[in-house]
This record gives C-alpha cells, structure tokens and sequence, in this order.
C-alpha cells in the first residue's frame, strides 16, 4: 500500500516533469490523454520503462484504452496566445529515434492558407478554428507530411518553464527597446551575454520591431533562443526541477499524445546531440494585394517540397489543391510558382546556431 502512494503522489509528477520538456524541444506531452495517468499501476510500468528499469510482474494490462502506437516521429507544435487565440508559433517537428536527429521546420503566422471560408487566412487562426485533429489533418493532407500528433501550449506557460530552469543564457546581439501600451507590451534588453529569466525571455522572442525582416526576423531569434533552451535543458534538468516544472505546468497543455508515445519521444530527446537539431524556416516570401488588404506570407511551392522531402526522408507532394496561394492574385502566384532559387531555406544546427551562424539581421 505504501508502494502504491509512493507511486501516485511521487513518481507520477516526475513522469510528467519528464515530459513537460518536451514542446520546448519539439516533442509534446500528456493533456487530453490524462485518464493513463489515474492508473497507478501503468504509470509505475511506464516509469519502469523510461528508467530501463524492469516491468513489475504484477503489472497487468489496464481496462481502458492506450494507443498502441508508440513510434511517434513528426509532431505539430503551437504556441498559442491565450487571449486571441491564435498560434504565432508553429513548428513542424521530425524525430528520427535511430539516427538520433531531429528536424524542426518553423512555418510563419502570417502564412496565406485557404483553411476557410471567411477573410482572415493567416495560418495563425487555424487552430482557432479547425480545433487541433482539425489543423493536424490540414496540415497532414496539403504538406504532404505524415503529422502524427499536436500539441498547442499556451505562451502564458512559457516563462514558468524558462524560471523553473533557472533562466536560460543568451547572447543578446544588439539592444532591445520596444513599448506598445495598448499590448501593455514593454521590451527592454541591453547587449550582450545574459541568462533571461522567463519574463525576459518572452521580451526576447517576441521582439521584431528591431529587426529588417520583421516576423522573419522575430522567427530567426526564436531559433536562436530555442537551441540556448535545448542546450540548457540538457545541462541543468534534474529531478526536483522537473517536480518544480510538473506542480506549475500540469494541466495547461493541450495534445493528442498518449503516455506511452510521450515516452517513446523523451527517449528519443535524451539521445540527442545539438549538432543533430535542425532548424529552418518554410522557404517563402511576404507579399501585399496590389488592391490592398492585409500582409501575407507566400511560401514558394517547389522550394518547400524540396525543403519538406529533405527533412522528412521521403518523396512528398506539397500542397496537391492549391490551398497556400490565391490564383486571383498575381504577386502571391509570382512568388508560389517562381523557381526554387530564388529562396534559401537556410537550415542549421543548433549547435552551430549558438556559435554565431545564425543572427537576425537589424535594422541599420
């Protein structure tokens, strides 16, 4: 009996810690599948598991659904803003357990997607409306990419996650000085070598006023900052930080990720090197409507089946019904069809991202 309260009020948190990591990597964790959690007998089997420890014989198989799918590889990952509701980060993760690799393709907010019948196109409001298995299937049929599973965090979680690690260091490139009072938004960094804590962190990737290609910039310090996190997680995560991260963040995920697939992707993230974390963005350029109207970002069409076949290892076809362009309009239809090289998909490790290759080029 003691046993069984060790594994409920202890060990279960800790399972959970473990995979809390996990967006900020671009794995995912537990949310809608919490019920595996209530079974104290598979989460200890679970734990035995993650562990390499062996599996208690008393264990038996337990009476409610669990996926049997545990080689989950490519994950939708939304950083959703809890307020409007829609997904400024979105990244498109592929994990490769036997090479120990992982390919992270950011696409941008701004992205025109036809995802519905009303005005507003940005890819950012797709999550809004689609729900989540709504958004993975969109994006599973017209990337071409076999999405398996979502998982959406609110950016309100963010910087409990970057204080629970006791802050992330950073190399800061140039001031950042930003202040918009109807956001209540107020960014204020100064230059150079710091570790941000999770305020900080946020003024950090949400930052783009400053930078030549606005979003595509603000995106660019976002990987800058998500290869210090990785490198962080991996030199400072123990196991009373992950209690620390379980207790503060439990509960504020949303994905389709069952326990056991959860485990399969932490195995896979402990294995990893940060030159085997490859990061780029969606190869594509912004347009505007020369009658008017709202600012989109274009994605180049062969640049990006290209991008995604090199990633994902295999032979795709991107976007089959036309979706991520408006053939009413001729400055999207320039950029969707022109050639391939016109766009540089400029991916990088983590590792050589923080040993400078890549900085998000400033306004002058």
């Amino acid at each position: 009996m003691k046993r069984e309260l060790i594994v409920r009020r202890l060990i279960i948190p800790l399972v959970v810690a473990f995979i809390l990591m996990a967006p900020l990597l671009g794995a995912a964790v537990i949310g809608e599948h919490r019920y595996e959690l209530h079974h104290p007998a598979y989460a200890g089997h679970m734990v035995a598991k993650l562990l390499g420890e062996e599996m208690p014989d008393h264990w038996d198989e337990p009476a409610f659904p669990v996926s049997a799918q545990s080689d989950v590889k490519n994950i939708l990952v939304l950083g959703r803003d809890a307020q409007a509701g829609l997904t400024d980060v979105m990244i498109l993760v592929s994990m490769d357990a036997e090479k120990n690799s992982m390919q992270l393709i950011q696409l941008p907010r701004d992205t025109y997607a036809n995802y519905t019948s009303k005005n507003y196109k940005k890819i950012n409001g797709a999550y809004r409306t689609l729900g989540g298995t709504g958004v993975t299937e969109f994006f599973k049929h017209h990337l071409g990419v076999p999405v398996d599973r979502y998982v959406c965090v609110d950016l309100a979680v963010f910087s409990e996650l970057v204080d629970a690690l006791g802050g992330v260091p950073i190399h800061i490139p140039a001031d950042m000085d930003y202040d918009d009072p109807a956001q209540s938004l107020h960014i204020h960094l100064n230059a150079g070598d710091q570790v941000l804590n999770g305020q900080q962190a946020q003024m950090f990737v949400r930052f783009r006023s400053g930078y030549a290609s606005a979003d595509l910039g603000r995106m660019d310090a976002q990987k800058l900052f998500l290869a210090a996190l990785a490198k962080q997680v991996k030199a400072t995560l123990t196991l009373p930080k992950a209690v620390e991260l379980a207790s503060g963040c439990f509960g504020k995920l949303k994905t389709n990720l069952s326990l056991r697939e959860c485990i399969g992707c932490v195995r896979t993230m402990m294995n990893l090197e940060l030159d085997a974390v490859q990061m780029s963005t969606l190869a594509g350029q912004s347009a505007t409507p020369k009658a008017g109207g709202a600012w989109y970002y274009i994605v180049n069409r062969e640049s990006a089946q290209k991008q995604l076949s090199e990633a994902f290892g295999k032979e795709i076809t991107f976007d089959p019904e036309r979706v991520f362009t408006n053939a009413s309009c001729d400055s999207y239809q320039n950029i969707y069809n022109a050639p391939a090289d016109r766009f540089k998909t400029n991916r990088q490790s983590a590792q050589d991202m923080l040993g400078g290759a890549l900085t998000p080029t400033r306004i002058s």
